[in-house]
């Protein structure tokens, strides 16, 4: 098993021609008779990858007392009975467990599957390693779980398995760039199931369910998109599962229960109805859902019959017959029907006046951000391993974390909605492929470092510490140690470094050997999480990280003289610490200044430079939910507020500041369970705010749901207007109390408003604007103007009745409650400066510096002496709106590139435009000598076109003569195959 595992890693992307006929070249006839109606019938199954069970369960099919199915048995039977009828079909999505299956059987059972898919009896539909969410998920993420789905299914079985549809059938509502994605990906639809229930009755009613979603104003693109009637589940009465309690098809008249005249009726009748809903002759029913056809013969015994007899029967009418997604999609093409478009996203997504699926924007706040950090360390990694080993191929070292990271973008892991055994499954699966990935950081760091013969020294492990917790083994253990600080962005990177310390002083000495100005303070602890083994100090430095590289600086602590510094600063700073409730506070880093009311609530902000002063007032408040026996309880899913206005947590804070030369802080407690500290680096104006909030108190008895949010209000007169961003990509614009395609009914005024802020929320008028950065997703909006809010933690002690069958009580470390810690970054701006300001910040905020510790067993000097100290994988620098999205090798001196515009058309009038970037030279360790553009799964040359190459499809091999030049357009994504060699 493990063998196979490697070797199915080992394989290189192959661009294989197509042997037989792919499905959507094997599609079956149907009548062009504009009277009869084709309906294609498509058997499949829809496979979570953990929700009440972890994935691996649901595989096996263990713990069959919570849910009888096993994947595996699903796959075999379904070979079974596709071998038996070349007619029949049947379409897989979730690679992810395709996967499973075929590392689990023998070659021959493998071969049956290849040859399935290859005759085109098999579609592979979505094509993803998931179904990933589209609210929680960062674009960067969807991009590369698809890509390392796409690409297995590539490797594994050639043409044949490429996607052709995006099949999203069950995630909670859909967003407008995903669907962009989706048209570079080259899908030729969009399938999914879930709409708001006003939306879908006002398509079903106009014959709209089928509509073109135009996805990007800046690239043009569009995909055609359809909505399921019936869910993904087939009509009543036909479900042929073992777990279902349909009647079969019972066609001999000898026998009692004879119903083929009953069945054929029925269908007739229901698929009739199902056409008043389109446009065309074509309707495409779902045969199947959650987990069905683990015996696939119950499914197709009676399918056979339903298409021979309705076939006889209604002949005139209707035409049924076994089809596929993408044969689906030709024939519509090819109807000459008209469609409409669609220019909005699919948020927020209901199923009842009062059931709106808002709280799983916020709900597991801690697995989102430990989701989103695990994928940044992988970039980093992926890159850093590009440039050390271009030649190596891609030998599977990062392979568990590349699967861990792809696994929880499912629609029910980033989301919180699986319990809580499976959530913690997730996590579990995160760690390994984590602890894989520093076994390889340190092999990657080894080699970046290595000056030749020279190096002798080993090269100190790296380490992970909790920085926002104040805990390092390493710091703690040994008083000499290492901080290497990495930069996975395209730009270079000035931070001020943070390191838990256990001593009261420390020198620090940068990548030269030389003594830099540090600063040692206190450490703030609360008792929201334990106080063993946290740091009573913290030591700050700045450093300065160049563009896709690292930089080590060396810690000696506990030296005298900054011993003498920290106390002489803890006599000044006692005195600011002191209590100052009885009146007004400043902080200024000298760039902005804060004031604090009497209260120790934030007040105002003043530019230092333009002297204009903001009112601005942060607080934190919690909603009380609905619990059960109030109709729908609030729960994972379900946002459902009690009322209309937030209780504040305080009305009052305890607030002390900490000023060094590099950073000011001001520390806050607003309660037992909030509290927060607010950074300000020096001479900058973005706003750091770091909340730590829990255990949410919970009631002995009849305890009571609680929504957490901090709330920023200003003076900008946003007329019911504010904007977030599409999965970290284009920004959306939201109107309150608002929808553009039905008729807005104010049944949940806070619930109905509530968006996924995945990077960004903000308001604007015409003098300013304020933008709120997240470092996870979050439910957020503006439900007054002059705010925004965003929610930032959730505990409910009810299920909210949509499957999970579990409240949302997470015990957190203690069992108490969960504590989550996380930041919000604050920008008030003016005109155009803010919108370019706003994308190159939301990037530098999502990669953040990642930081390791080692112990340092030689002196600095040797290592200095044996070791380079600095690394930066670019040799020259790039526009700060042109970024390097991934690198990756993917065979021996083979890598995947991608290069993304990260600027809409109207957000800068200088740079929001097309520009052509020069691939010769850029790279540091390794030069191109070839590169193709491909679709931006890496799974597919982009197709021939006559159109300006601004499209992206006008050549696929780029010029050696004209320096690997790329155009790239605002909002673009391109992406290359290259073949580099590298320097000496």
């Amino acid at each position: 098993m493990r063998r196979q595992a490697l070797v199915v890693a080992l394989l290189p992307i192959v661009f294989y021609a197509s042997a037989e006929k792919c499905s959507w070249q094997n599609c079956p006839s149907y009548s062009e008779n504009k009277d009869v109606l084709n309906v294609h019938l498509i058997c499949h199954t829809h496979d979570d990858l953990g929700w009440l069970k972890t994935v691996d369960q649901y595989f096996w099919g263990s713990e069959r007392e919570l849910f009888a199915v096993g994947v595996q048995y699903i796959y075999n039977t379904v070979l079974d009975e596709l071998e038996k009828d070349p007619s029949r079909r049947f379409s897989f999505a979730e690679t992810g467990f395709l996967w499973r299956w075929m590392i689990t059987q023998t070659g021959n059972q493998q071969q049956r599957l290849r040859k399935l898919i290859q005759n085109g009896q098999i579609e592979i539909i979505g094509g993803g390693w998931v179904q990933n969410d589209e609210a929680a998920a960062h674009y960067s993420e969807i991009v590369d779980q698809m890509g390392w789905g796409l690409r297995y299914l590539n490797d594994s079985f050639g043409e044949c398995a490429k996607p052709k549809v995006a099949w999203q059938i069950d995630p909670f509502g859909h967003s407008k760039e995903f669907a962009n994605l989706c048209s570079k990906f080259g899908f030729d639809a969009l399938f999914f199931a879930r709409m708001h229930y006003l939306e879908k009755a006002k398509r079903m009613k106009e014959q709209n369910l089928d509509f073109i979603w135009e996805t990007s104003p800046d690239l043009k693109t569009g995909i055609l998109t359809g909505a399921f009637h019936h869910h993904y589940s087939p009509p009543p009465g036909f479900c042929f599962d073992r777990v279902c309690v349909d009647d079969p098809i019972m066609d001999n008249k000898e026998l009692e229960g004879y119903n083929v005249d009953e069945k054929v009726g029925r269908f007739v009748d229901y698929v009739q109805n199902e056409r008043t809903m389109q446009r065309h002759n074509h309707i495409m029913l779902l045969m199947g859902d959650d987990f069905q056809y683990t015996n696939a013969n119950t499914w197709y015994s009676n399918l056979d019959k339903l298409i021979k007899y309705v076939n006889e029967k209604a002949n005139k009418t209707v035409k049924v017959f076994y089809s596929t997604p993408s044969c689906y999609v030709d024939a519509v093409m090819n109807s000459g029907v008209h469609f409409e478009t669609k220019t909005d996203d699919l948020f927020p997504y209901a199923t009842g006046e009062h059931s709106f699926w808002t709280g799983y924007f916020t709900s597991r706040p801690t697995f989102k951000r430990y989701i989103r950090e695990s994928h940044a360390y992988l970039q980093l990694l992926k890159k850093l391993d590009a440039f050390a080993f271009p030649q190596q191929g891609a030998d599977g070292t990062l392979s568990k974390l590349s699967r861990a990271t792809s696994l929880v973008e499912h629609h029910d892991a980033i989301t919180g909605t699986a319990r809580q055994t499976v959530t913690d499954d997730y996590s579990k699966q995160l760690s390994i492929g984590r602890h894989q990935g520093t076994e390889r950081l340190d092999a990657i760091v080894d080699k970046l470092t290595t000056k030749g013969s020279s190096t002798t020294s080993h090269l100190p492990t790296q380490k992970v510490c909790l920085i926002n917790e104040t805990t390092c083994d390493v710091s703690q253990k040994s008083a000499d140690f290492t901080v290497t600080i990495y930069n996975a962005y395209t730009q270079p990177m000035s931070r001020v470094v943070r390191a838990p310390l256990y001593e009261k002083g420390a020198k620090v000495y940068n990548q030269h050997g030389v003594e830099i100005h540090s600063e040692v303070v206190k450490s703030f602890l609360t008792n929201q999480l334990p106080l063993a083994g946290r740091a009573p100090y913290e030591l700050q430095f700045a450093a300065t990280i160049q563009p896709l590289g690292f930089v080590t600086y060396f810690v000696k602590s506990g030296q005298n003289s900054y011993k003498q510094k920290l106390q002489a600063d803890h006599k000044s700073a006692t005195r600011r610490w002191k209590n100052l409730e009885a009146q007004e506070t400043t902080a200024s880093n000298g760039a902005i200044e804060l004031t604090f009311d009497s209260n120790g609530f934030l007040k105002s902000y003043t530019d230092t430079a333009s002297k204009m002063t903001k009112p601005l007032k942060q607080e934190y408040l919690f909603y009380h939910g609905m619990g059960d026996g109030m109709g729908q309880p609030t729960g994972a899913y379900v946002f459902r507020p009690n009322g209309t206005e937030p209780i504040a947590v305080s009305q009052t804070a305890t607030l002390k500041i900490v000023k060094t030369e590099m950073m000011i802080e001001i520390r806050q407690i607003f309660s037992s369970w909030v509290s927060q500290v607010i950074r300000m680096e020096a001479n900058k104006k973005l706003i750091e705010f770091q909340w730590t909030v829990g255990p949410i108190p919970k009631e002995k008895i009849n305890p009571i749901a609680k929504e957490v949010i901090t709330r920023f209000t200003t003076d900008i007169n946003s007329n019911g207007v504010f904007y977030t961003d599409s999965n970290g990509r284009q920004m959306m614009k939201r109107t309150r109390y608002f929808a553009a395609d039905y008729t807005y009914e104010n049944t949940e005024p806070i619930s109905a408003n509530y968006y996924p802020i995945t990077s960004m929320i903000y308001i604007e008028d015409k003098a300013s604007q304020l933008t709120i950065f997240t470092d996870r997703s979050q439910g957020g909006s503006s439900l007054k103007d002059r705010q925004v809010e965003l929610m930032v933690h959730r505990r409910a002690f009810h299920d909210d009745n949509f499957g999970v069958a579990e409240p949302l009580d997470e015990p957190g470390r203690t069992g108490r409650g969960l504590v989550a810690t996380g930041s919000h970054f604050l920008l008030f701006g003016e005109g155009e400066e803010a919108k370019v300001s706003r994308k190159v910040l939301a990037q530098q905020i999502f990669h953040e510096p990642f930081v390791t510790f080692g112990e340092l067993s030689t002196p600095i000097q040797q290592y200095i002496t044996e070791r380079k100290t600095e690394f930066s994988g670019l040799a020259t620098s790039l526009p700060t709106h042109i970024n390097i999205l991934s690198l990756e090798v993917v065979e021996e001196n083979i890598l995947t590139l991608r290069l993304e515009h990260i600027l809409e058309s109207a957000d800068d009038k200088l740079n929001s435009k097309p520009i052509v970037v020069d691939l010769t030279g850029l790279f540091s360790t390794f030069d191109i000598i070839s590169a193709e553009e491909l679709t931006l799964g890496a799974n597919e040359r982009i197709r021939q076109s006559d159109s300006d190459t601004s499209s992206g499809r006008a050549i696929n091999k780029l010029s050696r003569k004209n320096n690997f030049g790329v155009k790239m357009s605002p909002m673009d994504i391109k992406t290359f195959r290259v073949e580099v060699r590298s320097r000496q």
